[in-house]
């Protein structure tokens, strides 16, 4: 897949050359395939080479091996997986007590990277016509952009390594880079989130981003994607019509949430729904936790094929201080059915039961998730 390198983006710094990725609206995989029929697109192929090429270069803080996992036994079919490393050797997660923390320089933020943890530069390109010439990666094609001269210098959108991994291909989304936003979520970044899940066609591939006191690591505007080999639970678990369109998980679910799912070929649709739900959180101060999948339509079973995106934005009880106390942390991926466990012992022994009931100490009661759905109600409205 041709490219070629461009100076723009500063990192710390200095002006770094980078890999441009440029799509237009074209380029999404609005429909996905079976799990039984697995495929990449030419995303797939540009992230999961430079990702192994940073690997081997050493610049992740340990190398990914193989890792353990396992289904718990029950009906949510949970994936756990052990991974002792990234507890241990991560970098420690700034201490965040508030959801309205301005963006501080003086802390690690994604302009402190090293160039050697840049993937490319994520373009997007939704309302000009397809170009014939050029420096960034479109249809798999070469193409060109206007003069420099003539371009609108905007801060760039970065997709970065993160180099303690939770799983292969772990990255992060950070639209506006060199703009230092905190990690609060904006309409424009959510789209871009949708959009680069829409860019792979594997149905493992997911998004997913953690509000400031849900264990969001660094006040910096960012999104995790990685790719998971295992069907979760929540690619067809039963949602229950809430208003206008949107969801709520079944009562039987641990966590109470709101889930929406992609209509159509209405990206732009999705992005403003969940955005007005995660805004009003935000400014009320609730703590949230939101995750992007493949999965069938709302209705549906996991043997449909009938798929579409989902995606479910979980209100929560905030999370301040350590963040060490469980087994796992019920984070975005955690929520969602995906358990990456940081104790030998803890995997070995972890059951359904006790998974759920980790998850519960971090959930909204249900009564409060109710009268909280009255208010989301007239925001929608």
């Amino acid at each position: 897949m041709a490219d070629i390198p461009t100076k723009d983006p500063v990192v710390n710094g200095h002006h770094t050359e980078v890999h441009r990725y440029t799509y237009t609206p074209e380029d999404l995989v609005l429909q996905s395939s079976p799990w039984e029929k697995f495929s990449r697109s030419k995303f797939d192929e540009e992230l999961c080479s430079r990702w192994d090429e940073a690997m081997e270069a050493g610049m992740f803080r340990y190398r990914l091996d193989s890792l353990q996992t396992k289904i718990l036994p029950g009906r949510l079919r949970f994936v756990a997986q052990l991974n002792v490393k990234r507890a241990q050797e991560r970098r420690a997660p700034q201490n965040i007590i508030g959801m309205n923390h301005p963006f501080d320089p003086k802390k690690f933020n994604f302009t402190k990277i090293k160039p050697g943890e840049i993937v490319f530069e994520l373009c997007p390109q939704r309302d000009s016509p397809h170009q014939k010439n050029g420096t960034g990666v479109q249809n798999g094609t070469t193409s060109e952009e206007p003069p420099a001269s003539k371009r609108v210098k905007k801060s760039a959108h970065m997709v970065i390594i993160n180099v303690s991994p939770l799983a292969y291909g772990h990255i992060l989304l950070v639209p506006s880079l060199q703009d230092c936003l905190p990690q609060v979520l904006t309409e424009e970044a959510l789209l871009m989130a949708i959009e680069m899940t829409l860019l792979s066609k594997h149905q493992g591939f997911r998004m997913g981003f953690n509000s400031l006191c849900a264990y969001a690591s660094v006040n910096h505007l960012h999104f995790h994607g990685y790719y998971l080999e295992y069907e979760l639970g929540t690619e067809s678990c039963v949602t229950v019509p809430f208003y206008s369109g949107v969801h709520v998980l079944n009562s039987d679910y641990p966590a109470p949430g709101f889930a929406f799912q992609l209509q159509g070929e209405d990206v732009m649709g999705l992005a403003r729904q969940v955005y007005k739900v995660a805004n009003y959180l935000q400014k009320h101060e609730i703590a949230h936790n939101v995750f992007m999948t493949r999965g069938t339509q709302f209705g549906e079973d996991c043997n449909s094929l009938h798929r579409t995106l989902r995606v479910y934005l979980w209100p929560r009880k905030p999370v301040t201080g350590p963040k060490d106390d469980f087994v796992f942390n019920p984070a975005l991926c955690e929520l969602a059915g995906h358990l990456p466990i940081k104790v030998e012992d803890g995997f070995t022994t972890l059951t359904e039961e006790e998974a759920v009931k980790t998850i519960k100490t971090q959930s909204l009661q249900r009564e409060v998730f109710e009268a909280l759905k009255t208010e989301i109600a007239a925001v929608l409205g």
